[in-house]
């Protein structure tokens, strides 16, 4: 070898040794001729020496040999990793070669190699850890993700694990070496790049919560944040690990929802509710309860506002509890964990008769919740319902009307009366173990099926035939209803014997089913609004009280244009303002309004509305709002009714005084004014004058008698009227009071109507009511008279009587019609609708007060342009009542002897006795019943005939007609009066047969009384 290429060599071999590569040198043959010191260790590495050839190794791939022929060649060949083990068996070196021809050195090869041991060694364990970190991760249910991080606000993902995937709804090439806003939507982008610089800032970890709109839907993620540093501190990933908390948070805010709710029906309830919890002492006896939370209605009831209950004790804030035996049920409720209801007598000194109804429920093992409710009411009515059982048990037994008390499904006789025990023949013990199949032939399934359908407050009416104990069938009418007795539910059933007029009646019957069930459930209205205003939740009542079907109040289906919300003042009440959309934007709560609801033209229903909102705890503005809501309709008409109805009984007690008072002067008059005719010639200038008197008396009187009938202190003589009758006979005559362009028609019952009434005042009233009718049609019309028996409960009885059928006798008009206004008035005294001077406003007045005083009651429809229609209630015509006291059977001559005159009033007994003195009598007189009683016991023969005044002090005429028929029952007695306080006062001197003389009165009319008072006696 030249020198030169020896000496090149040997610089090629310094130069790889100072670059710590291996080197060799090949001849043409392949034989390693050179080494350097790094190039030993390669030819170790391939178990090779200098001079020999390469051989194959293990660790070669493709084949040394194969390697080296191509680099001979000259032809290119790429690097080639050999693996050997080092010097002296040490660890492995791996060496990456590459092959060379030298310039300018023909015939020789140089084998380069760089060991990369390091290297390898440092990928492999990269790759391990990174095949570890992707199975840990792969099981994770957490979302992982690595961001690397390229530069200030430049980010791209490199890798995510299946659970982030699997949340997402991403694929792993959505996602992956991509930047974040590639992935999310600008905001969210955004937001992910300001959390990365805040980590990046940050020196410790940092967590936060996000809401993320993915293609799957809304995503709620806690994510913590942590950086990855290089050896300068430079930021290079970010590690991601985020959980999906939408499940939990929405939980949350549906629980913090639910409590708002809870706490507004709480609130918004009737019950006062109160939390307490038990304070132990250190030998774990429960030592106080301390409140720790109550409702709207608990502060109402103990007049504290909330912050003044909330951590106070039991004690402090109901001074009475171990005295209502509160304390005890609470540490009851605590010990045992057993919830408790009780119903409790709980006086206060404001309401000395309060029963409250409690229930306790466990909270946890130291607490205990109190429902407080006031059924103060309710307790009371209970107590009622007893009473009344006794009662009715009471009149069960002694009733004659046969009576039986029956299971409903076996029909079995529970238990009879005297009266069903005295009509059947059985005993009461045998009748207990009876059915009521064997008093009558029906099976059981068909007793059950006709009786399945009667409901408490309804009834069922059967003509049956029933066997008796001697065998004979008695045909039977049974009255069945439900009777609730001792809280169990059997039929009441009344039977009467119709044997003898089943026949006659037939056509009668009829049964009686008028109740309705029971509603059950709240009576209260109620809606929940959501923070739109809709209407999210309502109950039955609030259908029932709106007038609307479910989908109108909840807002499904829109209501009627007719239907609209009003004030008091009759303006309408825009729904914006309505008290719970006021609550739901105002966040207070509106106490008690009354709302009225029109629908079309019908008269309005009038409502007392609560609205209070509903807010989530830390939040400031609703997000619903509940309203209650009450009908108070009735109680508002009852009580303008009872305003009407106190106003026209002050007007009637003023009449009827100022009636009785005036007719009493008219009687002075028409007496003296008598004398004074008498005291006249027959050509005296006097005479026109006296006559003039005689007039202005008799319309006076007119008055007065329209007077008394206002104050209802006018003398009825009441008797059967049959009013289909009546109105046929007066038919005529009312067709010649109305002009010929009103037609007049009679709409008379198909069966006789009796009532029970005073025929001439009823023919006064009829007469009043035509001419109202026929004024009101100027222009003509129609005029309607009908008669009727209805069933009616009596106005001014109570409310939950029972209704009863009375006589009606309607007048109906097509005239002009009467506005409320004028309809509120109408039966007022003096009050007309006619030119002054035309009416005295006295008419339907009148009409009033004889339709109340004959115990009826009046109705009027009316409105403009529709005509009105008045119709009048009396009681139905029964059986004649028997005289209180019955005349002697033996019947005295009546002695002679003078006139005894007992009057209060000085004027009249002056004016009586000087018309007695014009008649001859002798006359005694005494100002008062217990004086004529003192002078008839010493000088009873010197009197023929007693005249008395009815309305006296101390002891009425009535009184002493009394005592009179005991002690003289042979003395004729007459009667004298304006007004009898009494209704029935003309029936009671009838069946005594006191002849009556009515004031304002003449002499002959006296003298006709006394001798009718006398023969009546001598027959």
């Amino acid at each position: 070898m030249p020198a030169s290429a020896s000496k090149r060599f040997a610089d090629l071999l310094a130069m790889h040794d100072a670059l710590g590569d291996a080197l060799l040198v090949l001849d043409a043959g392949g034989r390693v001729s050179q080494a350097n010191v790094r190039g030993a260790s390669l030819l170790a590495a391939l178990g090779a020496a200098l001079g020999e050839v390469l051989p194959e190794a293990a660790g070669v791939s493709p084949t040394l040999q194969a390697w080296l022929r191509t680099g001979l060649r000259g032809e290119p060949t790429r690097p080639v990793r050999v693996d050997g083990a080092g010097e002296d068996d040490g660890p492995v070196h791996i060496w990456e070669c590459t092959v060379v021809s030298p310039p300018g050195l023909p015939g020789a090869t140089l084998v380069r190699g760089h060991e990369v041991t390091a290297l390898v060694t440092r990928v492999e364990d990269s790759e391990l850890a990174l095949q570890n970190y992707r199975l840990l991760t792969a099981q994770m249910r957490e979302m992982l993700f690595l961001v690397r991080v390229e530069g200030p606000g430049r980010f791209i993902c490199e890798t995510v694990n299946q659970a982030y995937l699997l949340v997402t709804g991403l694929r792993e090439e959505d996602v992956v070496g991509r930047r974040p806003d590639e992935v999310l939507a600008p905001a969210e982008a955004a937001f992910a790049i300001a959390r990365y610089e805040q980590a990046i800032r940050s020196q410790e970890p940092i967590t936060y919560r996000e809401e993320v709109l993915l293609p799957s839907g809304p995503l709620i993620v806690e994510t913590r944040l942590s950086v990855r540093r290089d050896s300068d501190g430079r930021p290079t990933h970010l590690v991601g690990l985020a959980r999906n908390v939408t499940d939990v948070e929405q939980a949350a805010l549906a629980l913090a929802a639910s409590e708002a709710r809870l706490r507004g029906v709480l609130d918004a309830g009737f019950d006062a509710f109160v939390i307490a919890r038990a304070e132990r002492g250190p030998d774990g006896r429960i030592t106080d309860f301390v409140i720790i939370d109550v409702n709207a209605q608990a502060c109402e009831m103990i007049a504290r506002r909330r912050e003044q209950i909330i951590g106070r004790s039991l004690l402090d804030v109901f001074p009475r509890s171990r005295e209502w035996g509160l304390w005890e049920q609470c540490c009851m409720v605590v010990i045992t964990h057993q919830p408790l209801e009780t119903t409790q007598f709980a006086p206060t000194d404001d309401e000395p008769a309060r029963w409250l109804q409690r229930q306790l429920v466990p909270v946890d093992t130291n607490a205990v919740a109190i429902s407080s409710r006031d059924i103060t009411q309710r307790q009371l009515e209970r107590l009622a319902l007893e009473s009344s059982e006794s009662r009715h048990r009471q009149l069960f037994e002694t009733n004659g009307a046969i009576q039986l008390l029956v299971e409903f499904d076996t029909a079995r006789i529970v238990d009879v009366n005297p009266a069903a025990e005295a009509f059947y023949g059985w005993p009461r013990a045998t009748m207990r173990e009876m059915y009521l199949t064997d008093l009558e032939s029906i099976a059981i399934d068909h007793w059950r099926e006709l009786t399945s359908g009667i409901a408490t407050g309804t009834g069922l009416q059967l003509q049956r035939d029933h066997r008796i104990a001697s065998g004979e069938l008695r045909q039977v009418e049974a009255f069945i209803g439900v009777a609730e007795i001792s809280e169990r539910r059997l039929l009441h059933i009344i039977i009467q014997d119709i044997s003898d007029r089943v026949r006659a009646e037939r056509e009668l019957r009829e049964s009686e089913a008028r109740f309705r069930a029971v509603i059950a459930g709240m009576r209260e209205g109620v809606v929940l609004h959501d923070a739109t205003g809709t209407i999210r939740v309502h109950n039955p009542s609030a259908e029932r009280i709106l007038g609307l079907t479910g989908d109108q109040v909840a807002g499904l289906v829109p209501v009627a244009d007719d239907w609209q919300a009003v004030r008091e003042d009759g303006s309408l009440w825009p729904l914006e303002e309505r008290p719970a959309i006021t609550a739901l934007r105002t966040g207070k709560g509106q106490p008690r309004q009354l709302m009225g609801i029109l629908r079309g033209d019908a008269e309005p229903v009038w409502l007392s509305v609560t609205a209070d909102p509903l807010i989530r705890a830390g939040e400031s503005r609703p997000y619903a709002s509940v309203a209650v809501f009450t009908d108070v309709t009735e109680t508002r008409a009852s009580e303008e009714r009872l305003r009407q109805a106190q106003k026209l009984e002050a007007v009637a007690q003023l009449a009827g005084g100022i009636g009785h008072d005036y007719n009493n002067l008219l009687t002075v008059i028409r007496g003296a004014t008598g004398f004074l005719r008498e005291g006249v010639g027959p050509t005296s200038p006097h005479l026109e004058d006296i006559s003039a008197i005689e007039r202005a008396t008799e319309r006076a009187e007119d008055l007065t008698r329209q007077l008394l009938a206002v104050g209802r202190r006018q003398m009825l003589r009441t008797e059967s009227v049959e009013l289909n009758q009546l109105l046929n006979v007066q038919l005529p005559i009312i067709r010649d009071e109305v002009p010929f362009s009103v037609m007049v028609k009679l709409e008379l019952s198909p069966t006789p109507v009796a009532a029970t009434i005073d025929r001439s005042r009823l023919l006064d009233a009829l007469r009043a009511l035509v001419d109202n009718a026929r004024t009101a049609m100027p222009a003509g019309g129609m005029l309607v008279l009908r008669s009727a028996e209805v069933m009616r409960t009596h106005p001014h009885e109570p409310r939950d009587t029972r209704p009863r059928f009375f006589a009606m006798l309607e007048v109906r008009d097509t005239g002009a019609g009467m506005s409320d206004d004028i309809r509120a008035r109408l039966f007022e005294p003096f009050f007309s609708t006619q030119p002054f001077g035309t009416s005295r406003g006295m008419g339907l007045a009148s009409v009033h007060g004889m339709v109340h005083q004959s115990r009826g009651f009046l109705e009027c429809e009316s409105a403009p342009g529709e005509g009105t229609t008045l119709r009048l209630f009396f009681p139905l015509a029964g059986a004649p009542k028997t005289p209180a006291f019955s005349m002697p059977a033996v019947v005295q001559d009546v002695r002679a002897g003078g006139v005894l005159l007992v009057d209060d009033d000085p004027m009249l007994r002056d004016l009586g006795k000087r018309m007695l003195d014009r008649l001859s009598e002798t006359v005694y007189v005494v100002e008062s019943g217990a004086e004529a009683l003192a002078f008839l016991a010493s000088r009873a023969s010197d009197v023929s005939v007693i005249v008395t005044d009815l309305t006296m002090p101390e002891m009425s005429g009535l009184e002493l007609i009394e005592q009179l028929a005991l002690h003289y029952p042979a003395l004729p007695v007459v009667a004298v009066s304006g007004f009898a306080v009494n209704p029935g006062a003309r029936t009671e001197l009838d069946a005594r047969h006191v002849p009556f003389v009515a004031k304002p009165f003449t002499m002959q009319d006296l003298q006709q009384a006394m001798e009718l008072a006398r023969g009546a006696r001598r027959g």
